[in-house]
């Protein structure tokens, strides 16, 4: 289950079509709106694809995979591992087209279910918000998943599977992809429109540990996959003008594939949010 460690109520509302035609259930939270077009040209990174492996040996043996859940002596601000469902009170659900999101014991990072994200004719969508973590402490927000994808990514399209948003600017803070690798970027705000991409492919059949760094006080980004420093994706406002992040209240994970059709089934465990950097271990 949950177990947020920040005080807070959430407030459950009936649900319904958003305007874009996508349907919440669940509190209060920010949704976004399909993206026009991808920017292809604000790719990040030079040279070849990089092929080495990340991290495995060190995620069989110091991560936890296939042992119990970690959440409860994770010391972060909310920690997520499932095991008793998705539970309306901590979680908003957000769907459009086919896309499902639900707890199933098909695939686990650590215990024995996991949130289970699945489109069936790659022409929907659906995640999951939290906003029980918030106000994020500095505005600096770090969120760690462990991500298990069924099969390859076979598109170039534009992909989120995490997504902040808050005050102050209608800007939307973006962990996702595009060319078949990880990136961030941004949406709505001043910057426009940009994804920036890693130059490692996004593997299949195997759980990676990602964690991400949104750093609202300097407006720019880092991640880590299975805590290997990505360091193309430190991207923000010295690459992009007029970049900002906004003051966080919410923070959602699922899958939005923006400008292509593809099917997916996706598994997201053990997800923690915190403050400060939180590593795969905890």
């Amino acid at each position: 289950m949950g177990d947020p460690m920040v005080d807070g109520a959430t407030t459950v509302d009936a649900g319904g079509p958003d305007s874009d035609g996508t349907t919440t259930n669940g509190s209060d939270g920010a949704t976004s709106a399909p993206d026009a077009a991808s920017n292809a040209d604000s790719a990040a990174g030079s040279g070849g694809p990089d092929t080495s492996p990340v991290g495995e040996a060190s995620a069989s043996i110091g991560f936890g995979l296939a042992g119990p859940s970690r959440c409860a002596t994770a010391g972060v601000a909310f920690c997520e591992s499932f095991e008793n469902g998705l539970d309306s009170t901590l979680w908003r659900t957000t769907s459009s087209g086919d896309g499902t999101a639900f707890v199933d014991d098909l695939h686990a990072a650590r215990g024995t279910k996991a949130l289970h994200v699945h489109t069936a004719s790659g022409n929907g969508r659906a995640y999951v918000t939290e906003t029980k973590s918030f106000p994020a402490t500095s505005n600096i927000l770090y969120g760690r998943m462990f991500v298990w994808l069924q099969d390859g990514i076979t598109t170039s399209g534009h992909f989120t599977i995490a997504e902040g948003a808050g005050t102050g600017t209608p800007a939307v803070i973006r962990f996702g992809g595009q060319f078949k690798e990880f990136g961030v970027g941004s949406d709505r705000g001043a910057s426009g429109d940009w994804t920036d991409h890693d130059t490692k492919p996004v593997p299949s059949q195997t759980w990676m540990c990602l964690e991400f760094e949104m750093k609202g006080d300097t407006n720019e980004f880092h991640v880590w996959w299975d805590d290997a420093e990505r360091t193309a994706l430190h991207r923000g406002a010295a690459q992009h003008g007029g970049f900002t992040m906004p003051a966080f209240n919410s923070l959602w994970f699922g899958w939005w594939m923006y400008n292509a059709v593809e099917p997916k089934d996706m598994w997201i465990d053990e997800i923690a949010v915190d403050f400060k950097p939180i590593g795969c271990a905890k």
